[in-house]
């Protein structure tokens, strides 16, 4: 989009110096309240360097990218739209016979950078960051607990054609493990006292196959002294993967574990597809803001309800984003399939608020 009117050049610088103007101060209240959160640690703890410590706030505004990206844009475009509304402007270039959709196209221009910005963010920078943050927390900012922490006594090994094994001990010199389940599914498992896995097959001693009967109950159906396991194939790389979270994955990763049909996707359905859907979907949270906002915002009238408009839009976008960091745990936790927790706000709300955009788009003065 090329701006080759004075008009387009002006509301684009204004709304570009307002947007900024609200991230920077956005992103300085986050970061004050979040230091004085950890104040005590940041003070004890002479390891942490000033490098350190603006290291981990520049990941932390790519941690609230998606929370401050909308918000900027979406007091930035109230204020310069109600300025220009109440100075008249926004009458007098309608009159010279400009749409009212074409004279909100800087906006929305804006908001589709923040768009791109928020696709690259959660696909580049937001996994490394989530990573990092998640790293300093726990080395620097958490308060060591003077119990001892007891190490688990169970071990999860996930394998490549979806199952798990769960043990209590694998010795990495002799190759054995102790005392584990290898889980096929919800109706079949074996427990297997040790297995070896130094030879082509691993083997297995003292093995007891157990299956869910008609009446829904765990019975061992047979019993071996000794058992080879052909079909077992062992990847300790994927034990890695386990310990990165979902909500720490880009897109790209995501999709290929909804694609390919990952191990991790078999053990995680429902949370990979929340976490796929919710990124697809809240980068185009900046455009939807102006979707709902920007019709409230234009009309010639009188007496415009400005701090009105500030108050409503702010909390309803606090609100919807509230909501939407509800319906992912709502997708995690199978309450609701992963598409309509995510996607049955965003639908509701552009049913409410889209009716009234469409029909400022199509009204010509």
């Amino acid at each position: 989009m090329i701006f080759t009117k004075i008009w387009q050049r002006y509301f684009l610088v204004e709304i570009l110096k307002t947007f900024f103007l609200f991230l920077l101060c956005f992103f300085i209240l986050y970061a004050l309240i979040d230091y004085s959160m950890h104040m005590q640690e940041i003070m004890k703890n002479k390891r942490i360097s000033i490098v350190d410590l603006a290291i981990y706030y520049g990941m932390l505004f790519s941690k609230r990218c998606d929370l401050l990206l909308p918000l900027s844009l979406l007091i930035a475009s109230v204020k310069v739209l109600t300025s220009l509304n109440r100075r008249n402007e926004l009458l007098a270039l309608q009159t010279s016979g400009i749409a009212v959709h074409r004279l909100t196209r800087p906006f929305f221009f804006v908001g589709l950078i923040c768009v791109g910005l928020s696709y690259c963010n959660f696909e580049v920078l937001a996994p490394k960051s989530l990573n990092y943050i998640d790293h300093f927390e726990k080395k620097y900012l958490k308060k060591k607990s003077t119990r001892k922490v007891k190490k688990s006594a169970i071990h999860a090994l996930p394998l490549e054609d979806g199952t798990r094994l769960l043990y209590q001990k694998y010795d990495a010199e002799e190759k054995e493990f102790f005392d584990l389940f290898w889980i096929l599914s919800i109706d079949e498992l074996y427990h297997i006292k040790t297995l070896k896995v130094t030879g082509a097959d691993p083997v297995g001693a003292f093995v007891d196959h157990m299956v869910r009967n008609e009446k829904g109950e765990i019975k061992k159906v047979a019993s071996y002294p000794s058992l080879p396991f052909k079909n077992l194939n062992l990847n300790f790389d994927l034990q890695d993967h386990l310990s990165i979270p979902m909500e720490n994955r880009s897109i790209s990763d995501l999709l290929a574990m909804t694609l390919n049909k990952t191990p991790l996707f078999y053990e995680n359905r429902s949370t990979v597809h929340t976490h796929l859907y919710f990124k697809l979907f809240m980068p185009w949270l900046p455009v939807l803001v102006l979707i709902g906002v920007v019709p409230f915002c234009v009309p010639s009238v009188r007496f415009l309800p400005t701090f009105l408009i500030f108050s409503v839009t702010i909390f309803g976008y606090i609100t919807f984003f509230t909501v939407m960091d509800g319906c992912v745990i709502l997708g995690e936790t199978q309450a609701l399939p992963s598409f309509w927790a995510i996607f049955t706000l965003p639908i509701a709300f552009f049913a409410i608020f889209g009716p009234r955009f469409i029909k400022m788009c199509i009204k010509t003065i």
